[in-house]
């Protein structure tokens, strides 16, 4: 449908004749935008939040070694006495230093043919557990030994040091939670003792002190050079875990599936061990939409209740128009655009405050650690798409809110506006 010169120039000078009235609806348009814009980028922010504070630290898909199945004296290779042990039972949990992946880089192959894309990063790891001792203090830590730059991009170990370093670690160094090093009263430079649960020890210098805000990980855990803690664990060459970082952190149990279908390892993704967090931010999900349904609702209403008082005030000017000649569509589209440009405007407006407003509100941070570590105390997410998403629900809103009183406009009978009927 064109629209001829004749609706352009009709429209443009009712804007501009009632400045007070269009002013009024392009601040409600605004108004709406705005706080569309503040609850999405709020909310969001809110939520990325939770899933980086839950996943940052841990692998979205761990691949471990299966535990022991027993097997019946019938299902020996043999009928001679086995040398091993023979397990009767349904399950026999396994000592971690048996649970332990061999042929580990085997295994990273095949997850490669297996995930061509959506992984980010893996890394193989040697897990167990020790004990630290520093004089006559002693504490139990779990020790996790990993090639640094993988680790840390599986991990997110290296953008929460304290102090110190993490990349380039060599062997006989060591990385320590904060909690733990306050307890030893450690230092950078520091040298501790390490006892692992295979009756291993070594000394190792304390080269970086993480805080995570992780309190089983800042009080429990040292990270070290994987031969270093492979060495200590009595492993070898073998490792206890894989773990993988997808791109998208949603599509863990679908991979878990999948994989669990090709591989004879336990496998295992930080959905199914989060479920009250996955339960929470879907609930936070329904609560947005609503939000936004009902701001859209008020501000198309609101919109609508202008209009309709425009088409009131402006009845004779509309049954002028007729007798001089104007169409029903045209009275209808001079009235669309009306809506269409203050909707639009008001729209920007929004927009623009809401970006200044999300983006102060973003630089503000606050300290959540004894280490001096921040964070933002208001967590938006100040993306383009929620700015697109606010714009165009005022928009059509707007535009669909102006259609009744336009589409009212347009049927009024000249003869009874010029009787004053």
């Amino acid at each position: 449908m064109l629209i001829s010169r004749f609706e352009l120039s009709v429209a443009r000078r009712q804007l501009l004749h009632n400045r007070g009235q269009t002013l009024l609806t392009l601040g409600v348009v605004a108004t709406s935008v705005t706080l569309i814009v503040f609850l999405a980028t709020l909310i969001g922010g809110l939520q990325r939040r939770i899933i980086g504070d839950t996943t940052s630290m841990i692998p979205h898909v761990v691949v471990s070694a299966p535990e022991r199945l027993p097997l019946a004296p019938w299902e020996l290779p043999s009928a001679t006495a086995p040398a091993a042990p023979l397990f009767v039972g349904r399950v026999v949990k396994l000592e971690q230093r048996l649970r332990k992946i061999e042929d580990w880089p085997a295994v990273v192959a095949r997850l490669r043919e297996l995930m061509p894309g959506g992984v980010a990063a893996r890394v193989a790891v040697a897990e167990g557990q020790g004990v630290v001792s520093r004089e006559s203090n002693r504490k139990p830590v779990t020790l996790v030994g990993a090639v640094p730059a993988e680790f840390t991009r599986v991990v997110d170990l290296q953008s929460n040091l304290a102090a110190g370093r993490y990349l380039g670690l060599n062997g006989g160094e060591a990385v320590i939670g904060y909690k733990l090093a306050a307890d030893l009263n450690l230092r950078l430079g520091d040298r501790v003792r390490v006892l692992s649960s295979e009756a291993v020890s070594a000394d190792f210098l304390v080269a970086g002190i993480v805080d995570t805000g992780i309190a089983v990980i800042d009080r429990s855990s040292l990270f070290l050079n994987l031969k270093d803690a492979q060495s200590l664990l009595n492993l070898g060459s073998a490792v206890t875990r894989i773990g993988l970082r997808l791109d998208d952190v949603f599509d863990a149990s679908r991979q878990r599936e999948r994989l669990e279908q090709y591989l004879p390892y336990e496998i295992n993704d930080w959905m199914r061990d989060n479920q009250r967090v996955l339960s929470g931010i879907r609930a936070q999900n329904d609560s947005s939409r609503m939000i936004i349904v009902f701001t859209v609702l008020a501000s198309g209403l609101a919109v609508a209740s202008i209009m309709v008082m425009s088409v009131t005030r402006k009845i004779q000017e509309i049954g002028i128009l007729k007798a001089i000649g104007a169409k029903s569509r045209q009275i209808l589209v001079i009235f669309a655009l009306q809506g269409l440009a203050v909707c639009a405007a008001g729209a920007a407006l929004g927009c623009a405050v809401g970006w200044v407003l999300c983006d102060a509100l973003g630089r503000i941070e606050v300290v959540v650690s004894a280490t001096g570590r921040t964070a933002q105390l208001f967590p938006v997410a100040n993306e383009p798409f929620y700015y697109g998403l606010a714009a165009g629900l005022a928009v059509v809103s707007g535009v669909l809110a102006s259609l009744y009183p336009a589409w009212s406009a347009s049927r009024v009978d000249p003869i009874h506006v010029i009787r004053g009927q």
